[in-house]
């Protein structure tokens, strides 16, 4: 299942397109055209393969799928096992094999990474460094959390394009062991994605579960 915690790093990463004088390119100023760009971007969309490795089952997961995204928390993350949407205030998990769409909202917490609170807060959680010598014209970049940042990903790989500055591949690893593997392709920027992208209407004879009234206290 697509956790929101994991999509957020993938929001992040299909963000990562900069401008930077290649001579003298560091890490952090990579840290920084990330924030910098992200700033500028209002909505984007692009075509992933995820590949998920549980370290404890030695199980392994492979999918491929779509994500759009617009400012404001708010995403629309679809595969062929589910489809998860949200506008930045109710989520939407729909699961086609159990004929269900699940409904709750949207809540930020410790281990929630929503885009904004994931790429602004990484000078003061994160340290980048470059990982060894270009493959060809790409450029890895490794990402890991401060002494003392209770983080739930704990390391983070980044192989970016240098003739255009996107990411191709991303790697991480989270409290769990659990290795998640991302290629992106089809990136694209600013396209003019609709607010009602960002809004499931469930389909007609599936079962809705809602559990908003459970979350929020004034219901």
């Amino acid at each position: 299942m697509v956790r929101l915690k994991n999509m957020s790093v993938l929001l992040f990463l299909f963000s990562l397109c900069v401008a930077q004088d290649k001579a003298s390119l560091t890490a952090m100023d990579v840290v920084a055209n990330v924030q910098s760009t992200y700033s500028s971007l209002t909505d984007a969309s692009a075509e992933f393969t995820q590949t998920v490795k549980f370290k404890y089952t030695k199980s392994e997961q492979r999918f491929a799928g779509t994500l759009q995204m617009k400012k404001g928390n708010r995403y629309r993350v679809e595969s062929p096992q589910q489809t998860l949407v949200t506008n930045g205030k109710t989520v939407w998990v729909y699961s086609p094999v159990n004929n269900q769409v699940v409904i709750d909202a949207y809540k930020e917490n410790a281990q929630t990474f929503s885009p904004e609170k994931f790429i602004f807060g990484l000078p003061k959680s994160y340290s980048a460094a470059f990982v060894g010598d270009k493959l060809g014209d790409v450029l890895v970049l490794k990402l890991a959390p401060r002494p003392g940042t209770n983080a739930f990903i704990k390391s983070l790989k980044v192989w970016i394009t240098e003739a255009d500055w996107t990411v191709q591949r991303v790697e991480f690893v989270d409290g769990n062991e659990t290795q998640t593997i991302y290629t992106v392709r089809n990136f694209r920027k600013n396209p003019g994605l609709t607010d009602a992208l960002f809004i499931l209407e469930p389909p007609q004879g599936v079962e809705v579960v809602d559990l908003r009234s459970l979350s929020s206290p004034s219901k």
